[in-house]
């Protein structure tokens, strides 16, 4: 059998040894399975091996400029936040995790599609509400986690999502740059032919806000405001359909990807997971109530000015997410 160099593997020789040792077998009875989804820049699938299955994301330093080390630090919150949930709220994540090969390769139990898991929101409508309410209940039992200081340092749960998002600058050089917001403006018509009906309506009204200075100073200034909220809720800081696998038949949740994991303030959580579901044409407005107005705010600079960025490889959606999740948030932030 031809060998695949070490770039067009989904897992290197080093996972898949840490794999075989998990399962109790020889590297070659491995299966690998591709996984789909999420943004991530690390290597990822499933492996399995008679009758078990578990998922495998390994940090390849190879193929990052800094050697990984952002990702190694991830990799290692990712594993320590599950670990501690494991013990408070063992429901909503990974039943069994295990980093390896000196923190390279986190294993954990796998909630794959072919046993009854989506990945993505549902399609049914009646199963998606119970999908929205169950993920909503969810991160409101999280923003109860009180930890005592020296443990949120040490799994580094410090406050940053409210500063980072309420003082992001992206916003102020939208408003400053006619160049910006008219390479905003192209990139929304670029968008236009291949999106769901209610998000071509959004991305038409935020063409039409990027040509309204005086609007996109009031949205700058309700932004600001999120930068002074108390950041005293557990959030795991990136919940999107990417990171949730849920199961319609018995209704349990599993949130993945904890390695952005903080405290943040109330409502957050709801915020990041209601506006991907409008993106993904889901009604949200019996959540309405549970969004954080200035979050939205922020969210629209936020996004807008990353959307402008350069794809990070061939093919990458993340941009057009970007763009999306800020159309939507200017889309719910005239609901409220």
């Amino acid at each position: 059998m031809e060998t695949l160099p070490d770039h067009d593997k989904l897992l290197t020789d080093r996972a898949l040894r840490c794999a075989a040792t998990e399962l109790n077998v020889d590297s070659s009875e491995l299966r690998i399975t591709p996984v789909s989804g999420g943004f991530s820049l690390n290597r990822r699938a499933l492996v399995s091996s008679g009758g078990r299955t578990i998922f495998v994301k390994e940090v390849d330093a190879n193929l990052l400029s800094d050697e990984g080390e952002r990702e190694l630090g991830w990799l290692k919150k990712d594993y320590a936040v599950t670990r501690l949930l494991q013990k408070t709220y063992p429901q909503y994540v990974a039943d069994w995790t295990e980093l390896a090969d000196d923190g390279y390769v986190l294993m954990t139990s796998s909630y794959a599609s072919s046993d009854g898991w989506l990945w993505q929101p549902p399609t049914d409508n009646s199963v998606a509400e119970r999908y929205i309410s169950t993920v909503i209940t969810a991160v409101r039992e999280l923003e109860k986690i009180k930890l005592p200081q020296e443990l949120i340092e040490e799994l580094q749960l410090q406050p940053f999502v409210a500063r980072e998002l309420g003082l992001d600058e992206g916003i102020d050089q939208i408003i400053a740059d006619a160049d910006i917001r008219r390479r905003l403006i192209d990139n929304y018509q670029k968008l236009l032919p291949n999106q769901l009906e209610i998000n071509k309506r959004r991305c038409q009204a935020i063409i039409g806000l990027l040509e309204k200075r005086d609007e996109l100073i009031d949205i700058s200034v309700r932004a600001k405001e999120f930068a002074k909220q108390t950041e005293d809720c557990f959030n795991h800081s990136d919940v999107r359909s990417d990171n949730l696998a849920f199961n319609p038949q018995t209704g349990e949740l599993k949130l993945v990807d904890w390695n952005w994991a903080s405290y943040v303030p109330q409502g957050s959580g709801a915020t990041e997971f209601l506006v991907d579901m409008a993106r993904h044409g889901h009604d949200v407005t019996p959540w309405l109530g549970e969004l954080n107005v200035e979050m939205l705010a922020s969210f629209v600079g936020f996004f807008l000015i990353r959307s402008l960025k350069p794809p990070l490889k061939p093919g990458d959606n993340l941009r057009q997410m970007q763009a999306l999740s800020a159309a939507v948030a200017y889309d719910l932030l005239e609901l409220m």
